[in-house]
C-alpha cells in the first residue's frame, strides 16, 4: 500500500525531461572537451559544476558513452587520470533516469580491494548524492559494535552499495534483510586485483547471488583480464577500452620522473634515512615489502627524532587508526613521510605526493605500476625511485621490455649518512620491544624475499610472473651484514624452508659464522625471550656476558662434546694452566670418537650451577683499607652485615654440586628485609604525621566557620570514617 501511494505521488508531480541517449550511438564522443557535451540531466549537470568537474579526462571521454548506452565495459587506463568520475557519473545518471528510489533496495554495487579505496569512493559519492534522490552505504570491516548493527539494518534500503568483496559476502550469506533482485550495475574498481585468486572465494560468493542481467564495469590500470575471467562474471559482449599503448610506458603519466639506485642490502636503511633527511620538507611514500618491516622502520625512526613527520599504514592496524593516518597524510601538504605496504598502492588519490620511494623490490610488475602512480596524478609533476639489490638489476630489463625506463640514480659513498644504523644497535639494547621488532622484520623480509616471488613453487605459465622470479636471488643476500645494519647483534633463527634458500647452508655457512656470535650465546635472538619477568621468577641467577668464541674452537667442542663454557677462554691464571695442555687433551678425545655428539645448549641454569662448582659468587664485592681489612662487603649495592655475611661464608660449602635456588632466595631475602622494613616503617610514620595535619587543618578551618557542621563536610581522610571524626571534634 506503501508502495502504491508513492508511485502515485511521484506521478503527480512534475517529470524531468528525459534524457535520449540514443543520441550517442551516431557521435564520437573522442572530441569532447566538456561534461555538457554529453546528454547528461540536470541533476548531474549541477553536481559536476558545484564540485569543480567540467573538462573530461581521455578515460572519461571513453567510458561515458558505452555506460551511457547500457553495454559491459573493460577500461584501462593511467593511474591518476580520472577513473573513478568515468564510472560514477554514468551511473548516477542512468539511476536518476530510471528513477530508483530506496524502496528499490541495492541497484548498484561498487567494489573495492582495499578499506581505503572504498572510502575514498564513499566520500567522492557523497557529495554527488546530495542532488539525487538516492542513498548509499559503505560496507566493510573493521567498524564497532553499533556501526556494525547500523550497518546491518539499513542495507537493504541503500540504492548504491560501496565496499569490500569480504563483506557483501558476509551479508550475501548471513543478513536475511539484504535483497539484490533488483540488482542493475556491478562496478569492479582495481578489478585485476579483485580477480586474482586472494579474492576469489569472496567474488564467487557475490556473483553467483547477482542477477546475470546486470551491467558489468572493469576499471583498473593494468588490465589482465582473460577470457574465461569475463565468462565468469557472466558479461556480454564486453567493451574492451585502453588510453594506452601496447607498451607499459603509457599507463603511467607523461610528468612522472622515474630512476633506480643500486643500492647493497646492508646499506639500504642508512641510504633512506639521507635521502628522507635530504627531502625532508617533501611529500614521501615509501613503501616496504611487509607489515613488520613498516613497523619497525617507524618505530625506529620515531626514535631517531628526524627532520620531517613519520606516519605508517599497514593492513594489520586498527581501522580507526588507519582511516586517521590516510586523512593526516591527505591533508598535510609538506614535510611528511608515510611507510606503506601495498594496502597503499592501489587507488588511493593522496594529493600533492612529490616522491614515490620503493625501498624493496616490488614482487611484480603491476606493482610497479601502481607504486609510482600515487604520484603525478592529474596533470601534476612527480619523481619515484626504486632501491634495487645488486642481484636485482634484472629488473630493469624487464621493465624496458614492457615500456618503462627508469635512469639510474648514483648515492656517492661519501654523502651517505650511517647515522641509522649506528644508534639502532644501542636503541635495540636499550629497549627489547624494538629488538623484537627488528627480529621480526629480518624473518619477514626474508620469508617474503624466499617464499614469494624467489620461490620456484610461485612460478606459473604468466610470462611475466616467470620473468620476475628470476630476479630474486635469496643465495645472494649477505644476511650478516643485514642482520647487524639492523641493529641485531646475529642472525635471528631462520624456517628451514627459509634456510634452504639462503646463503646459511652448510656450504655458505663459513662465512657468515666468523661474523656471527654462537648459536648458544644468550644474548643473541635464540635465548632473549628467555630472559623475560615469567623466567626471572623461577631463576634468580644474573649471568656473565660470554665471550666471542672462534669458529674452530666451535668445531672442536662440537666434536669433543664439550660445554660452551669450558670452550670459552678465560684470562684468569687458574684457567691458563689448565688450558695448556687442551689442544692434547682434545686431540685425543678426536681420535677415540667414531660419532660427534652435539653440544648441548646452554641455560641459564646450567650456566649457574658452573659458576657455583667454580666458586663464583656474582654480584658481591667487598672493599678493603689500606692494612689489607675489609671495610665493606656488598651483594647488588646491598650492604651486608658482618654475621651475615659469616653466615653466608658457613652455609656455602665447599663443593656444590647442585643449585639450590630456595637456600639462595632465602639468604637474598634476609639481606633485603632489614632495610625493607626500616623503609617501611619510615614511609608508615611520614603517612601518619600527614593525616594528623590534615585532620588538624580541617578543625581549625570548622572553628572558623561556625556556621557548618561537621556532618556536611568531608575532611579527606581515607583511613577515618566521618563518625569518628565527629566524635573527635
Amino acid at each position: 500500500m506503501a508502495l502504491k501511494k508513492y508511485k502515485e505521488k511521484m506521478a503527480s508531480k512534475p517529470q524531468e525531461k528525459a534524457v535520449n541517449y540514443e543520441t550517442l550511438r551516431e557521435v564520437d564522443p573522442i572530441h569532447f572537451k566538456y561534461f555538457t557535451q554529453f546528454p547528461l540531466s540536470k541533476p548531474t549537470l549541477n553536481a559536476l559544476k558545484t564540485n569543480g568537474f567540467t573538462k573530461l579526462t581521455d578515460v572519461q571521454k571513453l567510458a561515458i558513452k558505452p555506460i551511457l548506452l547500457g553495454q559491459d565495459v573493460v577500461v584501462e587506463a593511467a593511474t591518476g587520470s580520472g577513473k573513478t568520475l568515468a564510472f560514477l557519473v554514468p551511473m548516477l545518471d542512468r539511476l536518476h533516469t530510471s528513477q530508483v528510489s530506496t524502496l528499490d533496495g541495492p541497484v548498484a554495487v561498487i567494489l573495492t580491494p582495499t578499506r581505503e579505496l572504498s572510502r575514498q569512493i564513499a566520500l567522492v559519492l557523497k557529495r554527488f548524492c546530495a542532488f539525487y534522490k538516492l542513498t548509499m552505504l559503505n560496507i566493510m570491516g573493521g567498524k564497532s559494535s553499533v556501526l556494525k548493527r547500523q550497518e546491518w539494518s539499513t542495507v537493504s534500503r541503500a540504492n548504491i552499495l560501496i565496499g569490500t568483496p569480504g563483506r557483501l559476502a558476509q551479508h550475501q550469506t548471513e543478513n536475511p534483510l539484504l535483497d539484490l533482485s533488483n540488482m542493475q550495475m556491478l562496478i569492479l574498481d582495481e578489478a585485476d586485483r579483485l580477480l586474482d585468486p586472494t579474492f576469489r572465494g569472496d567474488v564467487d560468493t557475490i556473483l553467483n547471488n547477482l542477477t546475470p542481467d546486470r551491467q558489468t564495469l572493469l576499471f583498473s590500470a593494468t588490465q589482465s583480464t582473460t577470457l574465461p575471467q569475463l565468462t565468469r562474471l557472466c558479461m556480454r559482449n564486453p567493451v574492451i577500452l585502453s588510453t594506452r599503448s601496447s607498451s607499459a610506458g603509457a599507463r603511467l603519466p607523461v610528468q612522472l620522473r622515474q630512476s633506480y639506485a643500486v643500492v647493497p642490502l646492508d646499506r639500504k636503511l642508512d641510504v633512506l634515512w639521507t635521502f628522507l633527511q635530504s627531502h625532508c620538507k617533501k611529500k614521501i611514500i615509501v613503501f616496504f615489502s611487509t607489515q613488520k618491516q613498516v613497523r619497525y622502520v617507524y618505530e625506529l625512526f620515531q626514535q631517531l627524532r628526524p627532520y620531517f613527520r613519520v606516519l605508517q599504514l599497514r593492513g594489520n592496524m586498527h581501522q580507526p587508526r588507519r582511516f586517521q593516518v590516510y586523512d593526516r597524510f591527505a591533508a598535510t601538504q609538506t614535510g611528511c613521510v608515510l611507510l606503506a605496504t601495498n594496502v597503499a598502492e592501489r587507488g588511493l588519490d593522496f594529493p600533492a605526493v612529490h616522491w614515490v620511494v620503493q625501498y624493496d623490490c616490488p614482487r611484480q610488475l603491476d606493482d610497479y605500476i601502481h607504486r609510482v602512480g600515487r604520484t603525478a596524478r592529474i596533470g601534476q609533476t612527480g619523481r619515484a625511485i626504486t632501491f634495487l639489490l645488486p642481484s636485482e638489476l634484472p629488473l630493469i630489463e624487464l621493465l624496458q621490455e614492457r615500456g618503462v625506463t627508469p635512469k639510474l640514480q648514483k648515492f656517492p659513498e661519501s654523502q651517505i649518512n650511517q647515522f641509522a644504523s649506528k644508534r639502532a644497535a644501542s636503541l635495540l639494547a636499550a629497549k627489547p620491544e624494538l629488538a623484537t621488532a627488528a627480529r621480526a622484520a629480518f624473518t619477514a623480509y626474508l620469508r617474503d624475499y624466499c617464499l614469494g616471488a624467489g620461490s620456484p613453487a610461485r612460478h606459473t605459465t604468466d610470462s611475466a610472473k616467470v620473468g620476475i622470479a628470476r630476479v630474486f636471488n635469496p643465495a645472494a643476500l649477505p644476511l650478516g651484514a643485514f642482520a647487524v645494519s639492523l641493529g641485531l647483534p646475529s642472525v635471528p633463527d631462520l624456517p628451514d624452508r627459509v634456510l634452504q634458500w639462503t646463503s646459511l647452508t652448510e656450504t655458505k655457512s663459513s662465512q657468515v659464522a666468523e661474523q656471527q656470535l654462537v648459536k648458544d650465546n644468550p644474548w643473541n635472538a635464540n635465548t632473549l625471550d628467555t630472559f623475560g619477568p615469567l623466567a626471572d621468577q623461577v631463576d634468580e641467577f644474573l649471568v656473565r656476558k660470554p665471550e666471542y668464541v672462534s669458529l674452530n674452537r666451535i668445531r672442536r667442542s662440537e666434536t669433543t662434546g664439550s660445554k660452551l663454557l669450558d670452550v670459552v677462554e678465560d684470562t684468569s691464571s687458574s684457567d691458563e694452566a689448565s688450558s695448556a695442555n687442551e689442544d692434547e687433551q682434545n686431540e685425543e678425545s678426536v681420535a677415540n670418537v667414531t660419532e660427534p655428539t652435539s653440544m648441548k645448549k646452554s641455560t641459564r641454569v646450567r650456566r649457574a650451577k658452573s659458576e657455583l662448582r667454580r666458586k663464583i659468587r656474582t654480584h658481591s664485592k667487598i672493599e678493603f683499607d689500606e692494612s689489607g681489612q675489609v671495610v665493606r662487603r656488598t651483594i647488588g649495592d646491598i650492604p651486608v652485615v658482618n654475621a651475615l655475611d659469616a653466615s653466608v661464608e658457613e652455609t656455602q660449602p665447599s663443593t656444590i654440586n647442585r643449585l639450590d635456588v630456595e637456600n639462595e632466595r632465602r639468604l637474598l631475602h634476609q639481606v633485603v628485609d632489614q632495610e625493607d622494613r626500616k623503609l617501611w616503617k619510615e614511609r608508615r610514620l611520614e603517612q601518619k604525621r600527614l593525616n594528623r595535619k590534615k585532620l588538624k587543618d580541617a578543625k581549625n578551618k570548622l572553628q572558623r566557620q561556625p556556621s557548618c557542621s561537621l556532618e556536611t563536610m568531608s575532611l579527606g581522610e581515607p583511613d577515618s570514617p566521618p563518625e569518628k571524626k565527629s566524635r573527635r571534634v
